[in-house]
């Protein structure tokens, strides 16, 4: 009766591991950038939409336009961020680890970039 009990407590916990390491995903536009085989991507903070929202763009190497650097829902829909640090907690819980910080200066604003590497 305690093996029975070890062993399905066991394949549970291995079946609730599992499971979270498989839901990692980042879509960018439609891709899920976890599965490709790359190991580094660029966060970019634009303009805020409003005074709550941020805008982040993602550069994992893909043809440059706008439409294609939005991170997405598995549905389609735009994610949106309330600070950079919002979208830095999303990429972490997703698979992704913080490398370093780049703050470029355009004429009035300043243009924040994080370097992410993939875990």
């Amino acid at each position: 009766m305690k093996k029975t009990i070890k062993l399905f407590a066991l394949s549970i916990c291995l079946f609730s591991f599992s499971g979270s390491v498989f839901s990692q995903s980042v879509y960018v536009n439609e891709t899920d950038i976890n599965k490709l085989d790359i190991k580094y991507c660029e966060l970019r903070v634009g303009q805020p939409l409003s005074p709550t929202k941020v805008k982040i763009f993602v550069d994992y190497g893909q043809a440059f336009s706008i439409k294609r650097q939005n991170i997405m829902t598995p549905d389609k829909k735009i994610v949106k961020f309330n600070s950079p640090m919002h979208a830095l907690n999303f990429m972490d819980q997703n698979g992704w680890s913080y490398v370093e910080q780049v703050a470029v200066q355009q004429g009035e604003t300043t243009e924040y970039k994080y370097l992410m590497i993939k875990n």
